[in-house]
This record gives structure tokens, C-alpha cells and sequence, in this order.
């Protein structure tokens, strides 16, 4: 049990107060021009990519443990294209909407070649991972550099609540607020492992 807790950082990140802050301005935005929906393809759901774009550019920029980062850089470009619905958002929007909504893909005669397209590409990055053995440079990683708990355990918590409101309560606002907050978490993560394990 020592010997796992060892290899956890219960420390506070300073660069966390970078993500209490978009939640606390966010919240502000929110309450002082009384935003009660945010709709999809909104400045602030654009805005809020940033930091995964960051993080990709961290994960390209690294000159260690190639493979992690490779792979990190995948998965956060699978999730931007998810919040641009994978090209829906841009190219398949409904007249008069301003991209705010989009037909599905069933609407178009080859649209479920999407949906095959976007599994091949989750089960082309996982075989880069496999065939590279990347549990070698996860097991190396955690013994250079302590999982930062806070910063795991707010993107759990935000997941909660991001599931919570969209499920339950039906609110984008917290919704979209959470997820901005879990991706600039995401960012941090990234910039932590990329400092520790480059210098």
C-alpha cells in the first residue's frame, strides 16, 4: 500500500488554479448574461477546445517517451472531432441554424460510412499503442513521475457532474461549463507529464 501511495502526488498543481478559474469566469459569463442554453458549435464550446489543442501540440512537441504522447495526441483529437460531431457540425448543418443544429447521418445516402470511419480510426490508434507496447512506457512513466491525484480526481468529479447534467437536470449550461473544465484538467495533465518527463 506504501509503495503505491508513493507513487502518487497529493500535492496541489499550481497550474489547477488555471481550471479554477475558467470554472469561476464561466460561471460569472453565465449568471451575468443570464445564459440558461448553450448550443452546440457556440463560441464558448469552440473556445473550449484550446486546451486540448494545447495538449496536442505538447504531446507532438515531446521528445521522450514518443509512443504515450503519440498516442495522447490521438485520443485528444478524437475528442475534438467528437465535439464537432465528426465534420456534422460544419458540414452537415440545417438551413437557418447558424450550425447550432445538423442532420444526423442517416440523412445521407453514405452517411453510416462515418461511424466505420471513426471506429477505425479508435481501433488503428489503439493497435499503434499495442504494437509499440505501450504499457512498457506507462510502467516507466509512473515510476519517473507521480500521478497527480487533484488533478484526476476534479476531472472525475466534473464527469459526474457533466453526466449528471445532461442526463438528469437536462443542463447545458453546467454541462458545457463542466466539460471546458475537464479539458483544460486534460491540458494541465498533458503540460505536467510533458515538463517532468522532458527536462
Amino acid at each position: 500500500m506504501k509503495k503505491i501511495i508513493s507513487h502518487i502526488d497529493f500535492s496541489f498543481e499550481k497550474m489547477n488554479y488555471i481550471a479554477l478559474f475558467i470554472l469561476l469566469i464561466s460561471i460569472i459569463w453565465a449568471k451575468a448574461f443570464n445564459i440558461v442554453e448553450i448550443k452546440e458549435n457556440t463560441i464558448y464550446e469552440n473556445i473550449a477546445i484550446v486546451p486540448l489543442l494545447t495538449g496536442i501540440a505538447f504531446c507532438i512537441k515531446s521528445k521522450k517517451h514518443k509512443v504515450f504522447f503519440n498516442f495522447t495526441a490521438l485520443i485528444l483529437f478524437l475528442i475534438i472531432a467528437r465535439e464537432f460531431s465528426y465534420g456534422r457540425v460544419p458540414f452537415c448543418a440545417i438551413e437557418g441554424t447558424n450550425l447550432h443544429d445538423f442532420y444526423p447521418w442517416s440523412h445521407y445516402k453514405y452517411g453510416f460510412l462515418a461511424n466505420i470511419f471513426v471506429g477505425l480510426y479508435i481501433a488503428l490508434s489503439f493497435l499503434y499503442a499495442i504494437l509499440n507496447k505501450i504499457w512498457l512506457d506507462i510502467v516507466e512513466i509512473i515510476k519517473k513521475v507521480p500521478i497527480p491525484f487533484w488533478n484526476f480526481a476534479f476531472i472525475f468529479l466534473c464527469v459526474l457532474i457533466q453526466e449528471i447534467s445532461e442526463h438528469t437536470l437536462e443542463n447545458t449550461v453546467i454541462e458545457e461549463i463542466a466539460e471546458f473544465v475537464i479539458y483544460t484538467l486534460t491540458f494541465i495533465i498533458v503540460f505536467i507529464y510533458y515538463k517532468k518527463l522532458n527536462n
